[in-house]
């Protein structure tokens, strides 16, 4: 538990409020936490579920803590990070979970750098089990990342990466479980296409996917190895695994990957 430090909340509508939940009395005391949104029940909502603090506008948040997260979207950051540089104060810092969004950009807003650490979940921190990428910008510290390190690790797990890799890593892990879940949605189709009955199916399909990559994080073998495991010649796994070469599976995944880092590069550039 961080009890020396107060943290505030920009944007609860979406991962804002998923990382709120995640953390308060777990990472931060919920007493050490203040929120604000342009939506006011979202933030009464969360303050009556959790016990943290609606700090009313981003003035007040800036002057009632010590580390700001700035979870809205990359269009916003123009118009919510000239409020916070207001009142910010050289022992502040901040995390930016923004898409593309560098920190050489967030600090521009500033007329002293302050720390930034900015970072990249996914969506399935909802479930404590998102994949987190941190990096820092010129200003921050070991301490600073820590703490942001403490924060998404009540997500899930975390890494720390060069910058210059951000990008990508939002068109893997930040835009992936949608990619995951047009897959199991196809696996889930196709099975109704041979007749399996559609709920049974999905089941199916979820906890398939489910399975091969919980054995693939525990064991961290290369995921070739597990598929290899499951072929055998001539058998109907090799069948498929044909099928779905001769259908560019490959290739199209790389290019939704390559699209959306692409967008995410846009997305900071704008």
């Amino acid at each position: 538990m961080v009890e020396d430090l107060r943290l505030g909340v920009i944007g609860i509508g979406k991962m804002g409020g998923i990382i709120v939940r995640s953390i308060a009395d777990t990472v931060f005391p919920a007493r050490q936490i203040w929120v604000t949104d342009l939506e006011i029940n979202l933030v009464k909502q969360l303050c009556d579920e959790k016990g943290t603090n609606d700090a009313g506008d981003i003035d007040t948040l800036v002057e009632k803590t010590d580390v700001i997260l700035c979870a809205v979207t990359p269009p916003a950051i123009p118009h919510v990070l000239p409020q916070v540089a207001r009142n910010l104060s050289t022992s502040q810092s901040l995390i930016s979970i923004a898409a593309g969004v560098t920190t050489t950009t967030l600090e521009s807003y500033f007329d002293t750098p302050p720390a930034v650490v900015r970072v990249m979940p996914n969506i399935a921190a909802s479930v404590g089990t998102a994949i987190s990428v941190l990096t820092t910008g010129s200003a921050a510290n070991a301490s600073h990342l820590a703490t942001a390190q403490k924060i998404f690790n009540a997500c899930g797990t975390s890494l720390v990466m060069d910058e210059r890799h951000l990008d990508a890593v939002t068109g893997v892990s930040g835009s992936g479980p949608a990619y995951v879940a047009l897959f199991i949605e196809a696996l889930a189709d196709a099975g109704v296409h041979v007749g399996l009955p559609r709920t049974d199916a999905q089941k199916l399909a979820t906890h398939t996917v489910l399975g091969a990559a919980t054995m693939l994080a525990e064991t961290q073998e290369h995921p070739a190895v597990l598929k290899n495991r499951v072929t055998t010649p001539g058998g109907t796994t090799a069948a498929g695994l044909h099928a779905l070469e001769k259908g560019g599976l490959r290739a199209t995944l790389t290019e939704a990957i390559l699209a959306a880092t692409e967008r995410a590069k846009e997305l900071g550039n704008s």
